[in-house]
């Protein structure tokens, strides 16, 4: 028995089906709106401190009588940056996949998006993340052993920010990464090859010129062009990207401006030009309206991702520097979170237990309102 589809669901493509997602509907921006989105978050922080610091009367104290030293945006991304590199370097201790770290840096860059570090360090909510990210990519590693593997870190510190960071992320918790889609771009090389579909394809790519010197794969053309030197060419291609969605994809704002198919030819992209380029010839007519836009989106992306070098991350001294500053000028009234985390819950349950002790009345008021509607229980005497 068939299906009969109605027309735009049978026309529905991996765009339209992404389009569904939380992620582009929520975490997807232009250049512009990310940074005034980011602008607007400091300079909301910046208000609210000055507001709960004149409240608190902590301006002399802290500044010495001076006007307080706010940390700029620039600093705050550096910070947020810094510590994507921290979760990097915890996946890479800990052994966790990949998932894991790409998930966790996705949820600290969000959740800095609506927060600000002045208001939350980011040294307070990269494990929350990288806790939280263990989670949804089912490792389920308890918080007592996350926190004895963190340096004996409290498990009580990284629990009291979870639900911050849960509001911060609108409860959505996908994130859809390039890695998946690269590794399909691999094997549909690796087929072709193969000679998969047909030979023609395969014969094209052995005649392919080698890659320039400004491509990342470490391939380079053997003395012979046996089969296998394709698949070499093919893997190490394949091995250059994953290293650049290992770093610069999550070190930068490339998924918050790019989809996760864009990232991975971006990638490929840098990895092997000549290679990537006969790819999309390949299945990209030179004569669609699209490809123009297609490649140019690809171009810019992978732009970013080969404009980015370790050297742009904070030092052990500009770090120690800027936590100083920030220490000097941080909101205080999120600095003991575990404090501000059990008074909540102590809260909640207090109103529980109101709203159990109704409920528990209200049950009694219902059962002696029925004893008065239908009379006195019977009662069984010696007589008639």
């Amino acid at each position: 028995m068939t299906i009969d589809l109605p027309p735009e669901v049978r026309a529905m493509t991996e765009d339209d089906v992404y389009r569904t997602s939380s992620q582009y509907r929520l975490w997807s921006f232009s250049p512009e709106s990310l940074a005034a989105l980011r602008k607007k978050t400091h300079e909301l922080a910046v208000e609210r401190i000055q507001q709960q610091r004149g409240n608190s009367g902590e301006d002399s104290s802290d500044s010495d009588g001076d006007d307080v030293d706010f940390l700029t945006l620039e600093e705050e991304l550096l910070l947020v940056q810094r510590a994507c590199e921290t979760i990097r370097a915890s996946t890479d201790m800990l052994s966790w996949p990949a998932q894991v770290k790409a998930t966790a840096i996705q949820y600290l860059r969000r959740f800095y998006l609506s927060n600000s570090p002045m208001t939350y360090p980011p040294k307070d909510i990269y494990k929350t993340c990288l806790y939280l990210a263990n989670k949804t990519e089912s490792l389920h590693v308890e918080v007592s052993d996350f926190a004895y593997q963190m340096g004996k870190s409290n498990p009580a510190e990284i629990l009291a920010a979870e639900y911050k960071v849960m509001q911060a992320l609108r409860f959505t918790l996908d994130v859809r990464q390039p890695n998946r889609g690269l590794k399909g771009i691999h094997i549909e090389l690796q087929n072709i090859a193969e000679g998969l579909p047909d030979s023609e394809s395969k014969g094209e790519m052995r005649k392919l010129a080698f890659p320039g010197v400004e491509a990342r794969s470490e391939w380079r053309p053997p003395k012979t062009a046996e089969a296998r030197h394709v698949r070499d060419r093919v893997d190490a291609a394949y091995a250059a990207a994953r290293e650049l969605l290992d770093a610069p994809a999550l070190l930068t704002d490339v998924y918050f401006l790019y989809t996760p198919s864009q990232i991975a030819f971006a990638a490929m992209q840098i990895a092997d030009p000549t290679l990537i380029s006969w790819f999309f010839t390949s299945r990209l007519p030179l004569h669609s309206p699209t490809r123009p836009t297609i490649l140019a989106t690809i171009r810019a992306c992978a732009d970013m991702l080969a404009d980015f070098s370790e050297g742009q991350l904070l030092s052990k001294e500009q770090r120690g520097k800027l936590e100083a500053k920030l220490g000097k000028c941080r909101d205080p009234s999120t600095r003991d979170m575990i404090k501000s985390h059990m008074a909540k819950k102590g809260g909640e349950v207090a109103a529980n237990d109101e709203k159990a002790k109704k409920r528990k009345l209200e049950r009694e008021a219902g059962t002696k309102e029925g004893v008065d509607v239908f009379g006195p229980g019977l009662t069984t005497g010696n007589g008639a």
